[in-house]
Protein backbone atom coordinates (compact mmCIF):
# COMPACT_ATOMS: atom_id res chain seq x y z
CA UNK A 1 0.00 0.00 0.00
CA UNK A 2 2.78 2.51 0.85
CA UNK A 3 4.41 1.72 -1.90
CA UNK A 4 1.41 2.56 -4.36
CA UNK A 5 1.42 5.59 -2.67
CA UNK A 6 4.43 6.45 -3.39
CA UNK A 7 3.88 6.10 -6.96
CA UNK A 8 1.02 7.81 -7.00
CA UNK A 9 2.54 10.69 -5.24
CA UNK A 10 5.44 10.53 -7.84
CA UNK A 11 3.65 10.77 -10.60
CA UNK A 12 1.59 13.26 -9.07
CA UNK A 13 4.49 15.85 -8.29
CA UNK A 14 5.84 14.77 -11.72
CA UNK A 15 2.80 16.12 -13.73
CA UNK A 16 2.74 19.09 -11.66
CA UNK A 17 6.32 19.86 -12.60
CA UNK A 18 5.29 19.47 -16.59
CA UNK A 19 2.55 21.39 -16.39
CA UNK A 20 4.39 24.46 -14.70
CA UNK A 21 7.31 23.81 -17.09
CA UNK A 22 4.86 24.02 -20.25
CA UNK A 23 2.72 26.71 -18.73
CA UNK A 24 5.94 29.03 -18.34
CA UNK A 25 6.64 28.03 -21.76
CA UNK A 26 3.54 29.56 -23.40
CA UNK A 27 3.90 32.87 -21.73
CA UNK A 28 2.13 36.13 -23.80
CA UNK A 29 4.92 38.42 -25.43
CA UNK A 30 3.91 41.80 -26.55
CA UNK A 31 6.62 43.65 -28.79
CA UNK A 32 6.14 46.41 -31.40
CA UNK A 33 7.28 46.64 -35.14
CA UNK A 34 8.46 50.05 -37.03
CA UNK A 35 6.90 49.34 -41.28
CA UNK A 36 7.35 51.39 -44.01
CA UNK A 37 3.36 51.49 -44.89
CA UNK A 38 2.95 53.97 -47.73
CA UNK A 39 -0.98 53.32 -47.99
CA UNK A 40 -3.93 53.11 -45.81
CA UNK A 41 -4.42 49.46 -47.72
CA UNK A 42 -0.93 48.42 -45.56
CA UNK A 43 -3.65 47.93 -42.41
CA UNK A 44 -5.86 45.90 -44.31
CA UNK A 45 -2.66 43.46 -45.75
CA UNK A 46 -1.10 43.20 -42.24
CA UNK A 47 -4.55 42.21 -40.36
CA UNK A 48 -5.19 39.20 -42.95
CA UNK A 49 -2.28 38.18 -42.57
CA UNK A 50 -0.46 38.42 -39.01
CA UNK A 51 -3.59 37.18 -36.86
CA UNK A 52 -2.88 33.67 -38.53
CA UNK A 53 0.60 33.34 -38.01
CA UNK A 54 1.73 30.44 -34.98
CA UNK A 55 1.14 31.80 -32.16
CA UNK A 56 -0.12 35.05 -32.77
CA UNK A 57 -3.35 36.36 -30.27
CA UNK A 58 -3.76 39.92 -30.60
CA UNK A 59 -2.67 42.66 -33.90
CA UNK A 60 -2.75 46.04 -33.48
CA UNK A 61 -2.08 47.89 -36.68
CA UNK A 62 -1.67 51.97 -36.97
CA UNK A 63 -0.73 52.98 -40.52
CA UNK A 64 -0.51 56.60 -39.44
CA UNK A 65 2.42 55.90 -36.69
CA UNK A 66 3.48 52.69 -39.18
CA UNK A 67 3.49 50.86 -36.54
CA UNK A 68 2.43 46.74 -35.91
CA UNK A 69 2.31 45.45 -32.37
CA UNK A 70 2.18 41.69 -31.87
CA UNK A 71 1.29 39.74 -28.95
CA UNK A 72 2.18 36.16 -29.45
CA UNK A 73 2.98 32.97 -26.94
CA UNK A 74 6.27 32.71 -26.71
CA UNK A 75 6.31 28.74 -27.27
CA UNK A 76 4.62 28.92 -30.90
CA UNK A 77 6.62 32.01 -32.74
CA UNK A 78 9.44 34.86 -31.93
CA UNK A 79 10.27 38.69 -32.80
CA UNK A 80 12.09 37.12 -35.87
CA UNK A 81 9.64 34.68 -36.60
CA UNK A 82 6.83 37.91 -36.62
CA UNK A 83 9.36 40.16 -38.43
CA UNK A 84 9.78 37.98 -41.13
CA UNK A 85 6.15 37.23 -41.87
CA UNK A 86 5.79 41.31 -42.12
CA UNK A 87 8.87 41.05 -44.33
CA UNK A 88 7.41 38.29 -46.51
CA UNK A 89 4.22 41.09 -46.71
CA UNK A 90 6.73 43.39 -48.53
CA UNK A 91 7.52 45.81 -45.78
CA UNK A 92 11.20 46.81 -44.12
CA UNK A 93 10.51 46.29 -40.53
CA UNK A 94 12.78 46.98 -37.16
CA UNK A 95 11.53 46.39 -33.55
CA UNK A 96 10.68 49.52 -32.04
CA UNK A 97 10.64 50.48 -28.28
CA UNK A 98 8.40 48.64 -25.58
CA UNK A 99 4.64 49.21 -25.77
CA UNK A 100 2.07 49.11 -23.00
CA UNK A 101 -1.61 49.71 -22.66
CA UNK A 102 -3.47 51.38 -19.92
CA UNK A 103 -6.80 53.30 -19.03
CA UNK A 104 -6.93 56.67 -19.08
CA UNK A 105 -10.35 58.49 -18.70
CA UNK A 106 -11.78 60.75 -21.33
CA UNK A 107 -14.99 61.00 -23.74
CA UNK A 108 -14.27 62.67 -27.17
CA UNK A 109 -12.08 63.18 -29.84
CA UNK A 110 -10.95 66.18 -27.96
CA UNK A 111 -10.06 64.10 -25.24
CA UNK A 112 -8.06 61.54 -27.64
CA UNK A 113 -5.54 64.93 -29.48
CA UNK A 114 -5.09 66.08 -25.60
CA UNK A 115 -3.86 62.35 -24.14
CA UNK A 116 -2.47 61.11 -27.13
CA UNK A 117 -0.59 64.69 -27.24
CA UNK A 118 0.03 64.23 -23.87
CA UNK A 119 2.33 60.88 -23.55
CA UNK A 120 4.06 62.17 -27.43
CA UNK A 121 5.48 65.57 -25.11
CA UNK A 122 7.24 62.42 -23.11
CA UNK A 123 10.58 62.11 -24.30
CA UNK A 124 11.45 58.99 -25.59
CA UNK A 125 7.25 58.48 -26.36
CA UNK A 126 7.62 57.31 -30.04
CA UNK A 127 3.94 56.41 -30.52
CA UNK A 128 0.62 56.99 -28.67
CA UNK A 129 -2.72 55.76 -29.30
CA UNK A 130 -5.69 56.53 -26.90
CA UNK A 131 -9.11 54.17 -28.30
CA UNK A 132 -12.13 56.40 -26.65
CA UNK A 133 -14.36 53.26 -26.56
CA UNK A 134 -12.09 50.79 -24.47
CA UNK A 135 -10.76 54.23 -22.54
CA UNK A 136 -6.81 53.00 -23.22
CA UNK A 137 -3.95 54.06 -24.43
CA UNK A 138 -1.24 52.20 -26.15
CA UNK A 139 2.51 54.04 -26.25
CA UNK A 140 5.73 52.62 -27.66
CA UNK A 141 8.55 53.87 -25.75
CA UNK A 142 12.43 53.69 -25.42
CA UNK A 143 12.70 52.38 -21.87
CA UNK A 144 16.39 53.98 -21.93
CA UNK A 145 15.00 57.80 -22.20
CA UNK A 146 11.36 57.39 -19.78
CA UNK A 147 9.18 55.01 -18.07
CA UNK A 148 5.47 54.03 -17.79
CA UNK A 149 5.52 56.87 -14.85
CA UNK A 150 6.53 59.57 -16.57
CA UNK A 151 3.90 59.43 -19.36
CA UNK A 152 0.93 58.40 -16.44
CA UNK A 153 2.12 61.49 -14.67
CA UNK A 154 2.43 63.39 -18.11
CA UNK A 155 -1.20 62.70 -19.11
CA UNK A 156 -2.78 63.38 -15.76
CA UNK A 157 -0.92 67.10 -16.10
CA UNK A 158 -3.06 67.08 -19.01
CA UNK A 159 -6.33 66.80 -17.07
CA UNK A 160 -7.28 63.35 -17.69
CA UNK A 161 -6.70 60.42 -14.59
CA UNK A 162 -5.21 57.66 -15.47
CA UNK A 163 -5.45 54.29 -13.34
CA UNK A 164 -1.60 55.51 -11.39
CA UNK A 165 -2.18 59.19 -11.24
CA UNK A 166 -4.86 61.61 -10.53
CA UNK A 167 -5.70 64.54 -12.24
CA UNK A 168 -4.95 67.85 -9.99
CA UNK A 169 -8.77 68.97 -9.45
CA UNK A 170 -7.85 72.42 -11.04
CA UNK A 171 -6.70 70.99 -14.49
CA UNK A 172 -9.61 68.42 -14.52
CA UNK A 173 -12.04 71.86 -13.95
CA UNK A 174 -10.32 73.55 -16.60
CA UNK A 175 -11.24 71.26 -19.35
CA UNK A 176 -13.77 71.32 -22.06
CA UNK A 177 -16.97 70.58 -20.29
CA UNK A 178 -17.61 67.78 -23.22
CA UNK A 179 -14.00 65.87 -21.98
CA UNK A 180 -15.22 65.86 -18.17
CA UNK A 181 -15.36 62.20 -17.50
CA UNK A 182 -16.82 60.87 -14.34
CA UNK A 183 -14.45 60.47 -11.84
Amino acid sequence: MKTLLRIILTVIITTGAISAKAQKKSSVKKVTYQCNFDCESCETKVMKNIPYEKGVTNVLVSYEQKLVIVEYKEAKNSNEGIKQALEELGYEVSIAGKSASFNVKGNCGMCKTKIENAAKSVNGVTSANWNNNTLTITVVFDETKTNLNAIHKAIAESGYDTEKEKADDEVYNNLHSCCKYER
